[in-house]
């Protein structure tokens, strides 16, 4: 008798990215940003600072890049590989496909867009002061992204993942109204709010192309998630302090009502400095960019080592934290609400992962396993036929012979 759900393919590796990525994600959300009130302020008070820390993470993953050039160099002079193949693979790969004029002007673009993002962020931060500390992000539109872009270049999608999206979409939508409803300045301000609301769609919708993008570097450029970051960072770094230094000197570094248009990297440095008095917390902000070069490695060993989509879950679940710590825990409705949606939510990535496999209405029929399994079957199915045309071809020539 088989159930009608079933337990699919689930890999060790991608358990552990999920987890370091809830790790990084708590760090970031609360020994960090809600370490202490009073120097949480310095966010607040200074919104580049998060987007500095960020950008210089891209920069740091210079540091695995390192590690396994000296691991390399180390086994040449053991004599584990021999230094001549060596020199000749990483100089001659045949496989290797080098970034032409064309690749370098898009990777060129695609690090502005990221850069871009960073100020969408900002003026995010500008508008939304209540969700200061958290990422402004659709998770639909940025799945719908990942979803239809891919389908358009014509990649099939079977019964059970077009159902299970379609699922996930609607309880999405819901979820965004129920926020609609929720969201207190959407009464008070609604120019307001359809700003932010486009900024939002923007930021999720370019993320998600990034995403697309990072995975066709990885996979057919042959370019490691580490070295992918860095040459993002050894781009993005310079430009992001460059353009710190013009803000500062134009009037948007000046200060409006105690509070900055955007910010000044002076001020900061010497808000940074006056922080002297807290050890602990110039030891996490000094963290700050390793945990995200840390967790921008997560992410792209995700996408690499599986799917674009196998980012989701984090997403998803890293969405849901934010949700409830945002919510009054004495409103029983919203928790129920949010907890019930994120469960279904939860489910249907899982069944579109094939994590989870619904053996009922013939949804099961198109699973990655089973097409692989009809391949060998029928493969075995021609050879034995080839064999049978072989032996009858012989034992004719053989009677012919006679």
């Amino acid at each position: 008798m088989t159930f009608c759900i079933s337990l699919g393919v689930f890999k060790l590796k991608y358990l552990l990215y999920c987890v370091l990525y809830f790790i990084l994600e708590i760090i970031i959300m609360f020994f960090i940003y809600d370490f202490d009130e009073d120097n949480k302020k310095i966010f607040q008070k200074h919104r580049m600072l998060d987007s500095f820390c960020f950008i210089l993470g891209y920069l740091l993953n210079f540091i695995p890049i390192w590690i396994n050039y000296k691991c390399s160099k180390a086994k040449v002079d053991s004599g584990l590989i021999e230094e001549k193949n060596s020199i000749k693979y990483i100089y001659n790969n045949p496989y290797n496909q080098y970034l032409s004029t064309k690749d370098i002007i898009k990777f060129f673009g695609m690090c502005l867009m990221l850069l871009s993002l960073e100020f969408v962020e900002l003026i995010l931060k500008k508008l939304n002061k209540e969700n200061l500390q958290y990422e402004d992000d659709f998770l639909l539109f940025k799945f719908l992204v990942v979803f239809l872009l891919p389908k358009y270049f014509s990649e099939v999608y079977y019964k059970h993942k077009n159902i299970s999206i379609i699922i996930f979409i609607l309880i999405e939508i819901i979820k965004n109204i129920f926020y609609l409803i929720r969201d207190k300045e959407y009464k008070k301000d609604y120019s307001n709010f359809i700003i932010i609301t486009f900024l939002r769609v923007i930021y999720s919708s370019l993320s998600a192309f990034y995403y697309l993008y990072i995975k066709d570097l990885m996979r057919h450029k042959y370019i490691s998630p580490y070295k992918c970051n860095f040459m993002i960072g050894i781009i993005n770094f310079p430009l992001f302090l460059i353009i710190m230094f013009i803000i500062s000197f134009t009037p948007l570094g000046k200060k409006e009502n105690d509070e900055y248009l955007c910010d000044n990297i002076f001020e900061l440095f010497q808000d940074i400095a006056n922080l002297n008095n807290n050890i602990v917390y110039i030891i996490l902000l000094i963290l700050l960019p390793f945990i995200y070069g840390l967790l921008l490695i997560d992410i792209n060993k995700t996408i690499y080592d599986f799917t674009v989509y196998h980012i989701f879950i984090p997403l998803l679940v890293s969405a849901f934290i934010k949700d409830i710590v945002m919510t009054d825990l004495n409103d029983v409705c919203s928790l129920t609400f949010l907890i019930s949606s994120f469960i279904i939510e939860l489910i249907m990535i899982l069944v579109f992962l094939e994590i989870i496999e619904v053996n009922f209405c013939e949804l099961n029929k198109n699973l990655k396993r089973n097409i692989e399994d009809r391949g060998v079957i029928d493969s075995s199915l021609t050879n034995e036929d080839d064999d049978f045309d072989n032996d009858e071809r012989n034992t004719i020539n053989n009677e012919t012979t006679k």
